[in-house]
């Protein structure tokens, strides 16, 4: 598997992240044994395979289709939107969502690692996020988060433990500007959240334009 990602990364000349290869390595990135899957607290993020992504790149996200931006598919959305590592035409690098039926996505981190964190971060926020049938989030979220945390920088591990040694609690969240304010069990309020986040994502995001999926 990781020879093919190798691959893949070689083509489009991204280079893999130490973590994301580890993961690889590790076998965390499929699904033949679920209790090893890594990220799979996160919200709406399905792993691909080596080959999965090469049919992304060859068929949507090449840089001959998209104006010169550069992509690495790892994982989807449900609705088919791409998690990549990307270069951009500006020499911008980093990782992000492609929207797969819009004309513009945002590059909000910088590497894969800060990804990671800052996708925790959101479910710390909103547990109800999660697929959790023992109604006991916390322990979902600290066996997930094992799988990963060896990997990352001790600085970005601390933020996710200080998270998980909070008691769940209702906090009030707002989903966008003009939504209603609500009660959501959470480990973190939305202002926390909010603080968080800026410390791993880049100081200014980068909006792109993106060429639509069935515009390929």
């Amino acid at each position: 598997m990781s020879e093919s990602f190798d691959a893949l990364a070689a083509s489009t000349g991204i280079a893999l992240p130490a973590t994301l290869r580890h993961l690889i390595e590790r076998g965390a990135n499929g699904y033949d044994d679920p209790g090893r899957t890594a990220l799979s607290a996160l919200n709406d993020v399905e792993w691909l395979s080596a080959r999965e992504a090469q049919a992304v790149v060859a068929g949507w996200l090449n840089p001959v289709k998209q104006n010169g931006n550069v992509f690495l598919p790892f994982a989807r959305s449900g609705a088919g939107d791409a998690y990549c590592l990307v270069r951009l035409r500006g020499g911008e690098e980093g990782v992000c969502m492609v929207w797969h039926d819009a004309g513009t996505s945002t590059l909000h981190y910088a590497g894969f690692d800060q990804f990671v964190v800052g996708e925790y971060l959101n479910v710390f926020a909103e547990l109800d996020l999660l697929d959790d049938d023992d109604d006991d989030p916390v322990a979902l979220l600290r066996a997930d988060v094992a799988r990963v945390s060896d990997l990352l920088d001790p600085a970005l591990r601390s933020v996710l433990s200080g998270c998980l040694d909070k008691t769940p609690a209702e906090h009030p969240y707002q989903q966008g500007p003009k939504a209603r304010v609500e009660m959501v069990r959470s480990l973190i309020g939305q202002d926390e959240l909010n603080a968080m986040n800026s410390t791993v994502s880049v100081p200014d995001p980068v909006v792109f334009d993106v060429v639509a999926r069935w515009e390929e």
